[in-house]
C-alpha cells in the first residue's frame, strides 16, 4: 500500500482560494502552489500570507512546497541576478507560509565542455543555495532534461544541503528518459515526487525531445515506479500535477489509481 500522502499541484491564473477548498474536498492533503500572481512574492501582503497561512489551516492542506516559475534557463547571464532576487525573495515567502521545499526547473545542465554555460549554471545554483540555506529552505530541482546520474553529480559536486531534487516522471518520459533509474540514481537527493505520466500534465505537451518523441502516453510502471521510492526511503509526498481545467476529474482518478498499490 502507499504510504505517501497524496497532494496536487494548483495552476496558477486561477480563483487560488477556490481552488485550495477543491482540492480539499478532493482528497488531497497537501498542495503545491506557484510563486506569482496572487502569491508574486514581492506584492504579497502580510496580510495576505497571514490569509493564506489561515486557509491552508481551515482545510486541513499542508503546503509541500513553493514553485517558483523561470522564464529562462539560469545558464543564461540576462538579467540573472535579478533573478536570483526574486529566487530569495521566494524563499523568504516559502519559510512564512509554512513549507521549507521550494521547487525550480533551473533548466539542463550545461556539459562540462561548455565551460562557459556550465561556470555561469553552476554558480548560479551555488549561490542560490547559499541563499535558501540562509533563508531556512531547500532548493529542489526539477527532473526532466538530465538524467538522474548526471543531475546527481552536478549536486553531490557543489554538496551543498541546501538542494534536492524533485522527481517528475512523466517529464522524464517525454524526453525518453527513465524515471526508476533516475529516482534510484538520485537517492538521497529526493525531496520531492510527483505522480505523473507520459503525456499528462500541463508541461509535457510543449517540452521538445530532441531524443524524439520519448515514451507513448501512459508508459510509466507505477509499481516499478513507487517501488523505486520505496528503496530509497522516500516518505514525502506524492504530488499530482493536473492540466490546465483538470483538477476536479484527474485528481480523483490519480487518487484512485494510487490507491491500488
Amino acid at each position: 500500500m502507499i504510504r505517501q500522502s497524496i497532494g496536487v499541484r494548483l495552476s496558477s491564473g486561477n480563483d487560488l482560494r477556490e481552488e485550495i477548498r477543491v482540492a480539499a474536498s478532493l482528497g488531497a492533503k497537501g498542495v503545491v502552489l506557484d510563486a506569482r500572481d496572487e502569491l508574486n512574492p514581492e506584492r504579497l501582503t502580510d496580510t495576505g500570507r497571514r490569509e493564506i497561512r489561515y486557509l491552508l489551516r481551515s482545510v486541513e492542506l499542508h503546503l509541500i512546497a513553493l514553485h517558483l516559475p523561470t522564464r529562462s534557463p539560469y545558464d543564461h547571464l540576462e538579467r540573472l541576478d535579478d533573478r536570483i532576487n526574486r529566487a530569495e525573495s521566494a524563499f523568504t515567502l516559502a519559510y512564512e507560509l509554512g513549507t521549507r521545499l521550494v521547487l525550480v526547473n533551473p533548466g539542463g545542465v550545461p556539459p562540462a565542455e561548455e565551460v562557459d554555460r556550465r561556470g555561469i549554471f553552476t554558480t548560479a545554483i551555488s549561490e542560490l543555495a547559499k541563499r535558501a540555506d540562509h533563508r531556512g529552505v531547500r532548493l529542489t530541482l526539477e527532473t526532466g532534461f538530465d538524467s538522474g546520474a548526471v543531475l546527481r553529480d552536478f549536486l553531490e559536486g557543489i554538496g551543498s544541503p541546501a538542494l534536492g531534487a524533485s522527481i517528475d516522471p512523466g517529464g522524464l518520459l517525454t524526453r525518453g528518459i527513465d524515471p526508476v533509474q533516475t529516482t534510484v540514481d538520485l537517492a538521497n537527493w529526493v525531496t520531492h515526487a510527483y505522480a505523473t505520466d507520459a503525456a499528462t500534465g500541463q508541461r509535457r505537451t510543449t517540452i521538445f525531445n530532441p531524443r524524439g518523441t520519448g515514451f507513448p502516453p501512459g508508459a510509466l510502471d507505477w509499481e516499478e515506479y513507487l517501488g523505486a521510492l520505496e528503496e530509497i526511503n522516500y516518505r514525502g509526498f506524492m504530488t499530482v500535477f493536473p492540466s490546465p481545467g483538470g483538477l476536479k476529474t484527474e485528481l480523483p482518478a490519480m487518487i484512485n489509481r494510487l490507491r491500488q498499490f
